[in-house]
């Protein structure tokens, strides 16, 4: 971002046509409660500038190429040419599907998608470069590609809440490897477990959250956005077991068995991804039954130190 210095007879309309930007990413930028300016007040102005308008497939120009420009820099795989293409128009696709109580998913930018564009680049969003890392921090910040799907899925020798197969049974290789050693000590402490979800691709997770921001428009603080949920990293997977009658519910690590979990997880490689009391850090409700694999030693200094992933990976 840039800076510009309040001037007598300025106002916020003056300064949003002056530098091509919207009056609310203005207010968004400079924590601004209302209209009114000081003069001398220092304002931050977004550097890349989106241009108003729509565009689709077979727009061209240097409006397309700012477009372009602006979806590279949160991380898209898009080479800014000034040509709406498939590539451009996949991008702003996924993008859109992200938000569906206010976007339609259509891949044309227009007049709200330039707002939540504008938001991304604002807001220091990014679309994760190395999804195959077993450190990758995925959480409302930062987001999968939309195509990113695990290549060595496998479904884990455990017991499932299911029989038949589904997709959430899998899980990488290495997650489940050490899923299933954390599953042989847990029948050996005679602690009852089952697997309830584990992978979910993009498109699983467009339907999911699609669904619940329907139901409910505080949604996110419990389900992520699609390209923000760790299940697409086959890295993750939801527990339950017989004593909360099989379900998903913060009352899990209050029983023996969530005791449990939480103390013998990170001996192989796996995290409480969404602990209590450190909400405002993963920007999702206490889920005691969601584990994370990261490998062992890190998941023994997250525990041991009352770590979020976040607050470990800011650390190093």
């Amino acid at each position: 971002m840039t800076t510009y210095i309040v001037v007598p007879g300025d106002s916020l309309y003056f300064i949003s046509k002056k530098f091509n930007a919207t009056i609310d990413i203005l207010k968004y930028l400079n924590n601004l409660k209302n209209d009114y300016l000081d003069v001398g007040q220092i304002l931050n102005i977004p550097d890349i500038i989106l241009p108003y308008g729509i565009y689709s497939i077979g727009s061209t120009g240097s409006e397309v190429f700012l477009i372009q420009r602006a979806l590279a820099a949160i991380g898209y795989n898009i080479v800014p040419d000034g040509v709406y293409g498939r590539k451009t128009s996949y991008a702003i696709y996924s993008l859109q599907q992200k938000y569906p109580e206010a976007l339609a998913a259509d891949g044309i930018y227009g007049p709200k998608t330039k707002l939540y564009l504008e938001l991304f680049l604002n807001s220091n969003y990014h679309i994760i470069q190395n999804p195959y890392s077993i450190l990758a921090l995925v959480n409302k910040h930062n987001s999968l590609p939309s195509t990113y799907v695990p290549q060595n899925l496998v479904v884990p020798n455990i017991p499932f809440l299911y029989l038949e197969f589904l997709p959430q049974k899998l899980m990488r290789f290495e997650a489940a490897q050490a899923l299933e050693q954390l599953f042989a000590k847990a029948k050996k402490d005679n602690i009852s477990l089952l697997g309830v979800s584990g992978y979910r691709s993009y498109n699983a997770q467009v339907n999911i959250f699609g669904n619940k921001i329907k139901a409910s428009s505080n949604a996110n603080q419990s389900s992520a956005r699609p390209g923000e949920s760790e299940h697409q990293t086959g890295l993750s997977i939801d527990l339950t077991s017989p004593s909360i009658n099989y379900v998903l519910t913060q009352s899990f690590g209050e029983t023996k068995e969530g005791k449990w979990l939480k103390e013998n997880a990170p001996n192989y490689g796996f995290i409480i991804r969404f602990p209590q009391g450190k909400e405002l850090i993963t920007g999702y409700q206490y889920e005691p039954w969601h584990i994370r694999y990261v490998g062992i030693p890190v998941a023994k200094k997250i525990s041991q130190n009352n770590l979020t992933l976040e607050e470990y990976l800011f650390m190093h």
